[in-house]
């Protein structure tokens, strides 16, 4: 591969290192599907890709798409994603890219509040989880559905609790898709990529009681 005489496109390089035509094409798909990726599962040879080419897919991405690739740590683990929160939402069409809905947004606010600020830690049953939003919020119960039916156009004011069981278990079901939790039947486990979730709204985790009782 030929490289100006500044060395500008020498990041260039790991498109021709011996793993991108097995892992690039792929992982390239899965960064722009808003897919975070990390040492885990079948994500492991994709995420050691990641980390060896690194440095030249931090300039890749920016010079090509005018978006980042971030890898951010909670303790021993990290994880890979393309910043899409960022003021500048980059080149890459919106069809090839997915966001996080914003009811969506609303349950994984609750659920990590509920897991992690509020110490249940070992809290891993879907059904338990639908029922103690449901019991946080039976006294803003009305207020949780209007902010619901506000983000997504969707929830209409007189739904009951399996309304709010059916937003859970999608949120839940597109979290695995993004890579954020694991879901088996009744079983759920966050990963250390659903971090992602405080990283953005951390703001909004420390005070999702008030917004909810606002909406009463």
């Amino acid at each position: 591969m030929e490289h100006d005489s500044n060395g500008k496109l020498d990041f260039l390089r790991f498109q021709i290192a011996p793993d991108a035509q097995t892992y690039f094409g792929e992982v390239d798909y899965f960064l722009k599907d808003g897919i975070h990726i990390q040492e885990y599962g079948d994500q492991i040879p994709y995420y050691r890709f990641l980390k060896k080419h690194k440095s030249h897919l931090e300039q890749y991405y920016p010079y090509f798409y005018g978006i980042h690739l971030k890898e951010e740590n909670l303790e021993a683990d990290s994880y890979f994603f393309l910043d899409f929160n960022t003021t500048s939402r980059g080149k890459i069409p919106w069809t090839y890219r997915d966001t996080l809905k914003n009811e969506y947004a609303i349950i994984g606010i609750i659920t990590y509040k509920i897991i992690f600020y509020e110490g249940n830690l070992e809290l891993n049953s879907i059904s338990k989880l639908q029922e103690m939003i449901r019991n946080d919020y039976e006294e803003y119960k009305e207020g949780l559905i209007r902010l619901l039916a506000q983000s997504s156009g969707d929830v209409k004011i007189d739904d009951d609790d399996e309304r709010i069981d059916a937003v859970v278990l999608n949120a839940l079901k597109n979290f695995k898709r993004l890579g954020w939790m694991d879901l088996d039947q009744d079983y759920f486990e966050p990963r250390t990529s659903f971090n992602r979730i405080n990283s953005v709204y951390e703001k909004q985790i420390k005070d999702i009681d008030n917004i909810i009782a606002s909406y009463q």
